[in-house]
């Protein structure tokens, strides 16, 4: 199966959420082009995988040609909750793997399947132990739990190798869901994966990553104020977190699985 990978040229590793959007195609044998130097014919392989909608602004032409070639067009969708699967972006594709339901609450009607979130456990490593509760996200009116939560823990916006950083010295990660998206985060992977414990509302879909009694949850700010005063590190917890992640999240994982979904549909 011959694979062409199509790339936002805004998108780099240095830029927030570059792994979570792009991590397990670098796990996935293909070539690879920037969408603005689209310099291939679509037409010599077997699959294009494409990025998600909002990087398609602005080049439906591209979009166009690509859906016309004789390669099987897969989308890697993970904003659908902004929309609906019957949108007009969606026709002429072949395959999608979503992050979300759609702002409808449903699944794609056509070829489709689930992506749950991965990370690479090769970038992001395990400190066991460490200090303190950090709070690394975005605050806005947006995040109505989150401005909350900031009124108890100063929120950072480290990314990248800070990022990792960060969470190797902490002890527990805040985790949080939105009202748009009450799902899991990628994020609750990365802290597990570094070694850190996953402090989190209670949220969909976080027991299929992690059984209940490895997550601290917590079912109000004030409990999880009184969690934050009282914590202390359980190693054992730590390392089951990444032990979990490793052997079932990890992107070189969920690429084996996307190839075998993709060899048996299409």
């Amino acid at each position: 199966m011959k694979i062409l990978k199509v790339y936002p040229s805004e998108d780099t590793p240095q830029r927030h959420n570059y792994r979570v959007n792009y991590g397990v195609w670098a796990k996935i044998k293909g070539d690879a082009v920037q969408m603005e130097n689209f310099n291939v014919d679509p037409g010599n392989y077997d699959v294009i995988f494409l990025p998600q909608f909002k990087r398609w602004k602005n080049k439906t032409d591209l979009l166009s040609y690509i859906k016309n070639s004789r390669a099987k067009k897969v989308l890697f969708d993970n904003d659908s909750c902004y929309r609906s699967f019957d949108d007009p972006f969606y026709e002429g594709l072949d395959y999608i793997f979503y992050r979300d339901v759609d702002k409808n609450k449903e699944t794609p009607g056509m070829k489709s399947s689930w992506l749950p979130w991965s990370v690479d456990t090769e970038y992001y490593t395990p400190v066991y132990g460490g200090e303190g509760i950090v709070f690394n996200c975005s605050v806005s009116k947006h995040y109505p739990l989150r401005t909350k939560i900031s009124e108890l823990v100063n929120n950072t916006r480290h990314q990248a190798d800070d990022y990792v950083m960060l969470l190797q010295q902490a002890a527990g990660a805040i985790h949080t869901d939105s009202p748009i998206v009450p799902v899991v985060r990628a994020k609750a992977l990365e802290f597990a994966a570094c070694g850190t414990h996953i402090i989190s509302n209670r949220t969909q879909k976080m027991e299929f990553f992690f059984p209940e009694d490895l997550v601290v949850y917590f079912d109000s700010v004030d409990e999880l104020k009184n969690i934050i005063n009282n914590f202390k590190p359980n190693m054992e917890t730590q390392k089951k977190l990444r032990e979990i992640t490793v052997e079932m999240h990890d992107d070189k994982v969920r690429a084996t699985q996307i190839t075998n979904i993709l060899t048996g549909q299409i």
